[in-house]
């Protein structure tokens, strides 16, 4: 499955004095549901780890573009869909509706992430697994 919704009510503390999201907390959605997609295909996160030496998916890159405000109250539909798999990164889409509208689009690049032995305590990117790949193949063009 390329793809995944993630539903999101919205809560007072999510929302500026206006009772508007917040901009900053569709980033903390977007991981979310980046999570959600990978469990749905079976990749737990104790399990990236475990059996596939994974220390993290960190973002190297991230953008929305909002198009309508989310409100208190609202909940929010968020697909998920895996773009595209590289060698040590990978691109994500999320579109965020409300109602069936959209509110928000946002893209992530993420890595890859492995221990780094020159920086006991830092990571670095690393191949991506083919099982990981094979478990949940890119969404096509």
């Amino acid at each position: 499955m390329t793809s995944s919704v993630y539903t999101v009510k919205v809560e007072w503390g999510d929302c500026d004095p206006a009772r508007i999201v917040y901009y900053p907390n569709y980033f903390s959605w977007f991981d979310a549901a980046t999570r959600h997609l990978f469990e749905t295909n079976g990749l737990y996160w104790d399990a990236l780890t475990r059996e596939h030496g994974s220390r993290g998916l960190p973002l190297v890159d991230a953008r929305a573009r909002f198009r309508r405000p989310a409100r208190f109250g609202d909940v929010l539909e968020i697909e998920t869909r895996l773009k595209r798999w590289g060698t040590r990164s990978f691109e994500l889409e999320h579109v965020v509706r409300v109602g069936g509208e959209v509110a928000v689009e946002g893209s992530e690049t993420r890595i890859w992430g492995v221990d780094d032995p020159a920086h006991p305590e830092g990571l670095k990117s690393g191949r991506i697994p083919d099982a990981v790949k094979a478990r949940m193949p890119a969404a096509a063009a």
